[in-house]
């Protein structure tokens, strides 16, 4: 996962398939990951207005399903990895973000 924040553009990227139990796998044998990005620009927003803290919080959980999206039948655990995902996406970006008002909304 990787954020890179560069003037009020805030780059989220995920993990599109997320592999579990890899303590079982023998490294020959992993699947290909697949990364995805896109960028959430806030330049428009003054997040010291909550207002607008939670219009960049809004972008950044559309983005987040936009870059963790798997259009394809999933099974239980495939749903559940891809909840993970998004919930990674959007952790990682508010802690780039650094601010405060935006935090707070996302722990509420």
């Amino acid at each position: 996962m990787q954020i890179r924040t560069t003037r009020n553009t805030v780059i989220a990227a995920a993990a599109f398939t997320i592999l579990s139990g890899l303590s079982a796998v023998s490294t020959a044998n992993l699947p290909e990951i697949s990364i995805q990005s896109l960028p959430v620009n806030y330049a428009d927003l003054n997040l010291n207005q909550a207002e607008d803290a939670q219009t960049l919080y809004t972008r950044l959980r559309r983005t987040a399903e936009i870059v963790c999206e798997d259009t394809r039948r999933k099974s239980l655990q495939e749903m559940n990895d891809q909840r993970e995902c998004r919930e990674f996406a959007i952790d990682q970006a508010v802690r780039e973000v650094g601010n405060d008002t935006l935090s707070q909304i996302h722990q509420s």
